[in-house]
């Protein structure tokens, strides 16, 4: 049976640290079920828990001035949120939503400072994954700002292929079914514009898309457009 200690393994937060390291953290996890549609945190909720997907599919997402909801990442199992918590306290910046039925670990603030305490190396090796992590906000808010829509679209698909894709021999399957609205939000525009955008798409034979799942057939073209902005 995969004890908590082996699915940590997995995790990439937790990639640098040993088995003893890793026991540390497993001896204060506590694992929590999710229906679908179901929001785990809030934005401006306390921030006093890392949260870790066992199982399961989960979107976090902001709204706008607007009110219009906006899909910043999809996060699939062994994927983390709730990170900076640990360290700073601060409010939820996000709302987190089970999209299908989840298993969550999370560990307390209060445990992770005790266990750093005694063993700040944790901490060290954790830094690297983090900074990663922060690199990565960082190109999703350049492409929201200087990308065109091909741009915006294309960086996503090429996102979702890394994440999730299956390589077959007519290309990269992305295994997850979203919505034209649930794609758009991902890339920030409109439904209507990314209904567009992918039939072009389409029509260049770049992607397939069937039964609303989405292949890239040619993904040089995608990364050209990334590279022009």
């Amino acid at each position: 049976m995969l004890t908590y200690v082996d699915f940590l393994k997995n995790v990439p937060l937790f990639s640098e640290l040993d088995d003893e390291e890793l026991q540390q953290l497993a001896s204060v996890m506590r694992e929590q079920h999710y229906k679908k549609h179901t929001t785990i945190v809030y934005v401006d909720d306390p921030g006093s828990a890392l949260y870790i997907l066992k199982s399961g599919l989960v979107k976090v997402t902001i709204e706008d001035q607007n009110g219009d909801e906006m899909i910043l990442r999809m996060l699939y199992p062994t994927d983390f949120f709730g990170d900076m918590s640990l360290l700073d306290g601060m409010p939820r910046s996000a709302t987190v939503t089970t999209q299908e039925a989840s298993e969550v670990l999370t560990m307390s603030r209060e445990h992770f400072l005790d266990i750093i305490e005694k063993s700040p190396k944790i901490l060290l090796k954790t830094t690297a994954v983090l900074s990663k992590r922060l690199r990565k906000a960082n190109e999703l808010i350049h492409s929201l700002a200087f990308f065109d829509v091909y741009g915006k679209v294309a960086r996503m698909l090429l996102n979702l292929a890394a994440e999730r894709g299956r390589v077959t021999e007519q290309g990269t399957v992305i295994d997850m079914r979203l919505t034209q609205q649930e794609l758009a939000e991902l890339a920030g525009m409109t439904r209507e514009t990314m209904a567009r955008t992918l039939r072009e798409f389409q029509q260049a034979g770049c992607i397939r898309v069937e039964s609303g799942i989405i292949s890239i057939l040619e993904v040089d073209m995608l990364r050209r457009e990334v590279d022009r902005a």
